[in-house]
């Protein structure tokens, strides 16, 4: 006898074990499947990875290439997704990259993170002492802190050093060439620190020229890159490195020409028949955008000038007009009591071409032994009790000046100087100054450029009025004013050094 036929609902519950059994090993095989493929390509990602830290140079390359398409497509540099990268050197002969995975997060300067993510870019983590890039922070923008010589700025990503190289920064008070030496590689191991995403420009001016007064390593900011670096480099180090080439004449490549933008009302400096040369180059930087100013500077400023009514100009030529007259009157009356005035005037210039010649000698003898010479702006200044004191602690014999035939028993002279001249201008106040530059920033820029001043001054100097005018002037500008002296540069350097 035949059994009866299984319904259709017996045979579906009687297949659903093998129903489970083909779904879990489908499942399974998908699984072991997905591991085997993750497994793959993270290798293949740790060995690209590693061959990338193995060639820094493509690393940097790559970095700066989306940061140049970033900065042409109009949009944030720090918002392309970059490898954190970091340039470090002393010189053009020491530039190289350190590669991401061999970035140090302490010491004399650290960066890590310079924007990942888009919009609104990443974050950047890092502690910085000395002379280095230091607390950084992408904030989108290509933003860092940045400290130099003892002071840090925030949120600088656009960065302009204007350095004074005129002849008083190589006095024996300041140091000579090597405090000097010490301030240039201070500011090319801050520009070899700084990121792609930074832009940088170093404005040098020197008021003794008379030729030319300023030059600038770019017309512009430009991209803290590589190739940028080296040139900077190679045009930075023999500034004031070499004796017989100081000031602008040791700054390679053409000078500055430059016509100011024409600016709006007393903002253009109408008011004013001279502006110190520091004001000039720092309206000349004020142009390019930046947002911070780093001005190194010496206690020889040069004039701020402004102008007189006519009535004032005509009242002081009026007595200057008679204070001449009264010194011909004196000068004639000398002669009638057998002084003559122009042999005297000639005795006195023997006096000075003989003191000159000595002077010379002692610096051709410093050449001798492999020591750089006595550098000075006039003549006067070697006949002042620190430089008498340098003189004999170098083992030469100071100068003295002939005082024969041009000063009576006691040493004074036999005819007196020329009166001082009315001016016809007026000294420019701390004010007039502060005004004037907050124009310029007014006029030349949507938001104000933060300026950090360091005065130069040598131990025996007491610039307590130029400080105080500085720091008002670097105060109302967002920045900070601070007193350099040897001593000081040299506690820097060492601190610098400590930290690396």
């Amino acid at each position: 006898m035949n059994s009866p036929r299984p319904s259709f609902y017996k045979k579906l519950t009687a297949s659903v074990p093998l129903f489970v059994t083909v779904i879990v090993h489908v499942v399974l095989v998908a699984v072991a499947g997905y591991f085997v493929v993750s497994e793959q390509l993270i290798t293949k990602k740790k060995n690209f990875e590693a061959a990338n830290a193995a060639q820094p140079s493509i690393i940097q390359k790559q970095v700066e290439h989306r940061l140049q398409v970033a900065r042409k497509g109009g949009g944030s540099a720090s918002a392309s997704p970059v490898s954190a990268s970091r340039i470090f050197a002393a010189d053009a002969n020491a530039l190289q990259l350190t590669a991401p995975a061999e970035l140090n997060l302490t010491g004399a300067s650290a960066l890590a993170g310079m924007g990942f993510g888009s919009g609104t870019g990443g974050i950047g983590a890092g502690t910085g002492y000395g002379t280095g890039i230091g607390s950084g922070s992408g904030l989108g923008s290509g933003f860092m802190s940045m400290s130099f010589l003892g002071l840090t700025n925030q949120k600088v990503s656009k960065v302009v050093f204007i350095v004074d190289i005129g002849p008083h920064l190589l006095d024996i008070s300041k140091g000579g060439f090597e405090a000097f030496a010490i301030i240039r590689s201070q500011i090319m191991t801050l520009i070899s620190r700084l990121p792609p995403s930074a832009e940088f420009n170093v404005v040098l001016y020197d008021r003794w020229n008379k030729k030319n007064s300023m030059a600038s390593f770019d017309s512009k900011l430009v991209p803290a890159t590589v190739a940028n670096k080296t040139k900077f480099f190679a045009w930075m180090k023999p500034v004031n490195e070499k004796p017989e080439l100081i000031g602008l004449a040791s700054v390679l490549g053409e000078k500055l020409k430059w016509t100011p933008k024409p600016l709006p009302g007393n903002e253009s400096g109408a008011n004013f028949v001279a502006i110190p040369l520091w004001a000039t180059a720092l309206h000349y930087s004020l142009e390019m955008e930046p947002d911070s100013i780093f001005l190194i500077s010496g206690t020889d400023l040069g004039p701020f000038r402004k102008k007189i009514s006519d009535a004032e100009s005509s009242r002081r030529e009026s007595l200057n007009k008679k204070s001449q007259d009264d010194y011909d009157r004196y000068l004639a009356d000398l002669k009638s009591k057998g002084t003559d005035p122009e042999k005297v005037k000639a005795a006195q210039d023997r006096a000075w071409a003989k003191a000159t010649a000595e002077f010379e000698k002692i610096n051709e003898a410093r050449k001798a032994k492999g020591k750089p010479p006595y550098i000075i702006q006039k003549l006067a200044r070697i006949f002042e009790p620190d430089f008498q004191a340098a003189l004999k602690r170098d083992g030469f014999t100071p100068v003295v000046l002939d005082k024969e035939g041009w000063t009576d028993k006691q040493g004074h002279a036999l005819v007196k100087t020329r009166p001082t001249m009315y001016h016809d201008y007026d000294d420019g106040t701390h004010q007039d100054l502060i005004f004037h530059i907050a124009n310029l920033q007014r006029a030349l820029l949507k938001e104000r450029s933060t300026l950090n001043i360091y005065l130069f001054a040598g131990p025996k100097e007491q610039p307590n009025d130029l400080m105080e005018t500085f720091s008002k002037v670097a105060t109302k500008n967002g920045g900070k004013c601070v007193l350099l002296t040897t001593k000081r540069i040299k506690e820097l350097e060492a601190q610098s050094e400590a930290d690396k």
